[in-house]
């Protein structure tokens, strides 16, 4: 995923637009699960979350008494995010492949469906470096064929959906052509809406938030309300979720694109064994379903 795309999907993110990634980030057996692997770490002593976002895991570390908390993500965005919610966390703007960071800087290394971005042998290569001689690694990453990558496959074919209509594209030479009081161009336009807009109602779920609903129904206002904007308004506003949309899309493929098959997380395990640890990987289970890979590395002394 490019730098380009991350910086938009989290822009989206800092201004409440698109929401929590697939709703898992506030998912009650996923903080169950972290409230345990975190109960029996020292409170003084340094944790970094790798490919941290919006420092989930770190504000229930925080929750649990942890005092030196520091936040790394690739994109300068995401971290925006977190100092505006976690102004006493120190931040890192860097690859979690390549942090610059000191060596056995950090008695806890965390990654909640971040670090696998990076390419898990660098990753998992430079999170060894990082850990202290009695430190601990512990991730959540993705899985393939299991609940999450479900929901993002939804979540990708919907945004596919919404950019192969060309809806937004058609309604913006709507509102151009309205403005201009072309009618001609208008008429093309609005035969190209009606269709792109008869594609979108056929995934949209009633009583259920989405972007193509969101997207709808903010066009519809704007055309209603139209007498108080100015054109640049509207095409602003289209062209923001045109960027969302792409953004949102490229996100949820680069999601299914890390996701992790057994063979590649036991060989995540083996790799972390060669550096002194001792490894357990498990699945996850979320509401009945294994849903993501968990991987608790404990340094031997």
């Amino acid at each position: 995923m490019s730098q380009n795309s991350w910086s938009n999907y989290w822009k989206g993110r800092e201004n409440g637009s698109t929401g929590a990634l697939t709703g898992v980030e506030s998912d009650q057996e996923l903080q169950a699960f972290w409230a345990s692997a975190l109960q029996d770490g020292s409170r003084e002593r340094p944790l970094l979350d790798l490919a941290c976002g919006a420092g989930t895991v770190l504000k229930q570390a925080a929750g649990l008494g942890y005092q030196d908390l520091t936040g790394l993500d690739y994109s300068a965005e995401a971290i925006a995010v977190l100092k505006s919610d976690m102004p006493s966390v120190k931040t890192v703007t860097a690859s979690a492949s390549e942090t610059g960071l000191d060596a056995g800087g950090y008695a806890t290394i965390v990654s909640q469906f971040g670090l696998e971005y990076a390419g898990t042998h660098d990753a998992f290569t430079e999170a060894a470096r990082l850990c202290a001689p009695d430190g601990k690694i512990i991730t959540v990453m993705h899985m393939t064929d299991g609940a999450i990558e479900a929901e993002v496959k939804n979540h990708a074919a919907h945004c596919q959906t919404i950019l192969d209509s060309a809806y937004i594209p058609s309604a913006r030479a709507f509102f151009e052509a309205a403005y201009a009081n072309d009618t001609e161009a208008g008429d093309i336009a609005a035969k190209a809406m009606t269709e792109a807009r008869d594609t979108l109602t056929t995934i949209i779920i009633p009583d259920e938030h989405s972007l193509a609903a969101h997207l709808m129904a903010g066009a519809s206002e704007l055309w209603s309300k139209r007498a108080n904007y100015i054109l640049s308004d509207i095409t602003g506003w289209l062209d923001g979720m045109q960027a969302e949309v792409e953004a949102y899309h490229a996100r949820m493929t680069a999601m299914l694109n890390a996701a992790l098959d057994e063979e590649a997380v036991s060989a995540c395990a083996d790799f972390l064994r060669t550096k002194g640890f001792k490894v357990d990987t498990a699945p996850l289970s979320l509401s009945g379903h294994d849903a993501a890979w968990t991987l608790h590395a404990q340094r031997q002394a």
